[in-house]
């Protein structure tokens, strides 16, 4: 099968890469879901919903249900593809993962950490060689998928789950449609492809199959990484939803939707009932966002011997985002002394500049170096966070006052972060926050 299906992709690989996408958003629906439904099983005590027999057969005993410990989620989402333009729809069909995403959540401080893994990331692979982590889905299945994720970001993994995306789209209409702000007019093959897409600029209320086409869209400046953040936004729209008193009916319908598209987990019936009473005591702007930074690169692939494009991550700023965002813990005195700032001056002397690199100096970090921005009167500090931690990044924005903040996971160069210094900025006068 493996041969077979390898010479098919061979053939149309340009087409598959079109086709296939990193539904970001779904796989991390399924914690916002799963906990949903479990307030909804616990007040409401309906008869047995989620014991199918495909649950019951993944599911593994546990004999404490309560989760009393952090534990770590690895969520996955199928690709979408087409063959002879008909979607595929067969959850038994072996595939790669477009969404592979870390959740941590910690029920002692109430914590949430989400990190998203690029399906164009190069790891290892048994058997394989260097390819994208994608792939380990479709050689090894979802246990080769949480071996390699645990072996390449040193991340201990208590729970899987695996979505057929298909199911995505009524998952969507079940909720309502959801009102999304398309950034730019999104257009792509909209001329009968069933995985076209055909949006418009502005604020407007979607239906399943067009939030779909604003999730698969990846024409933006930063490719793939760049429609990663657009879906996290998303996401955040999708728990708004979720959340409001019109929808909490809809809970049992679109859980059955998740759990029906679920097609490999390790979580018991007990454990989404913990998850639900977990859920609902975490505000969603406490919820930690990242995604593994790195830069764009092209390698000869060790299987279809051809040369591919991947994502090539940073190790050190992993280690960091697992620390800050999975972790929600401190950095350590060798992970704050790795993060490198490079300091501009955007006004017509070098002093402040001089006195945010003594700061942040004091504080730890990393200067690389002091120069002059573009011009000298910049009226607005700006920071540049390239290390995909917009936990961390946000943090150095309250350290060095008010500013405006650009964020990318895209990293090509010799900083981390860059901090364009306006005339509206003003020295520190207090120790720095929590980091």
């Amino acid at each position: 099968m493996v041969n077979r299906r390898r010479s098919e992709t061979a053939g149309s690989r340009k087409t598959s890469k079109r086709h296939r996408w990193l539904a970001w958003t779904a796989g991390a629906a399924i914690v916002i879901v799963m906990g949903v439904f479990g307030l909804y099983r616990y007040y409401l005590n309906p008869q047995n919903f989620l014991l199918t027999p495909k649950i019951l057969h993944h599911n593994e005993t546990s004999g404490n249900p309560a989760f009393s410990h952090r534990i770590t989620f690895l969520l996955m989402g199928s690709s979408l593809a087409t063959v002879n333009h008909q979607v595929i729809t067969n959850r038994k069909v072996r595939d790669r993962s477009d969404t592979i995403i870390l959740v941590s959540l910690n029920p002692h401080t109430h914590t949430i950490g989400v990190l998203s893994i690029p399906r164009d990331t190069r790891v290892q692979l048994p058997g394989i060689g260097l390819t994208k982590i994608a792939e380990a889905t479709y050689f090894g299945g979802v246990h080769e998928m949480v071996q390699v994720v645990q072996n390449t970001f040193h991340v201990p993994i208590d729970y899987y789950a695996y979505l057929s995306m298909f199911q995505f789209e009524k998952i969507i209409n079940d909720m309502g449609g959801l009102t999304v702000n398309v950034p730019q007019n999104e257009v792509y093959e909209a001329n009968g492809d069933p995985l076209g897409i055909n949006l418009h600029k502005g604020i407007q209320h979607l239906n399943g199959q067009q939030v779909l086409e604003f999730a698969r869209f990846r024409a933006t400046s930063l490719g793939d990484i760049g429609r990663i953040q657009q879906q996290q936004q998303l996401l955040r729209d999708m728990a708004r939803q979720l959340l409001t008193p019109q929808n909490i009916p809809r809970w049992p319908l679109i859980a059955g939707d998740v759990i029906h598209a679920l097609s490999y987990t390790n979580l018991g019936v007990n454990q989404l009932i913990s998850l639900g009473l977990f859920a609902r005591h975490i505000p969603l702007h406490t919820v930690r966002f990242a995604t593994i930074p790195g830069h764009g690169s092209t390698h000869m692939d060790p299987y279809m011997h051809q040369l591919l494009s991947y994502w090539t991550y940073s190790p050190h700023l992993s280690s960091i985002l697992i620390q800050d965002t999975l972790l929600a813990e401190p950095l350590t005195s060798a992970q704050k002394k790795s993060v490198s700032f490079f300091i501009a001056s955007g006004t017509s002397t070098l002093n402040p500049a001089k006195a945010l690199d003594h700061w942040l100096t004091t504080q730890g970090y990393t200067v690389t170096g002091i120069g002059w921005a573009n011009h000298h009167n910049h009226h607005r500090t700006v920071i540049l966070n390239t290390t995909g931690d917009q936990w961390l990044g946000s943090r150095i924005a309250t350290m060095v006052g008010p500013s405006v903040m650009s964020f990318t996971a895209y990293h090509t160069t010799p900083w981390d972060i860059k901090i364009t210094v306006g005339s509206d900025y003003h020295p520190p006068t207090t120790a720095a926050p929590h980091s």
